[in-house]
């Protein structure tokens, strides 16, 4: 794998799968922390806000990165990639 595919942003779908996760896994974070503090549901519902608040706070990163690279005059990672865009 060459440098460059290792810095390209992830697809929309990427993103999506992202934002999903970090809910999920603050959210399980957050329920094994009201177990064992016994402050149900506090913790656990602190645990949607902040995974959703980072997983917005990664898409936006993603898209600015994305779109400041294309005011820059370079690809996009979606522009590299596909059948059609074959080098001339």
């Amino acid at each position: 794998m060459s440098k460059d595919a290792e810095r390209r942003p992830p697809a929309a779908g990427g993103l999506g799968f992202m934002l999903v996760a970090l809910v999920v896994g603050f959210t399980v974070v957050g329920y094994y922390m009201d177990r064992w503090l016994h402050t149900k549901p506090w913790l656990m519902v602190g645990g949607v806000f902040v995974g959703a608040g980072l997983g917005f706070f990664y898409m936006v990163l993603v898209l600015f990165a994305d779109s400041s690279r294309k005011r820059k005059g370079k690809k996009s990672p979606s522009e590299d990639q596909g059948p059609d865009r074959g080098e001339s």
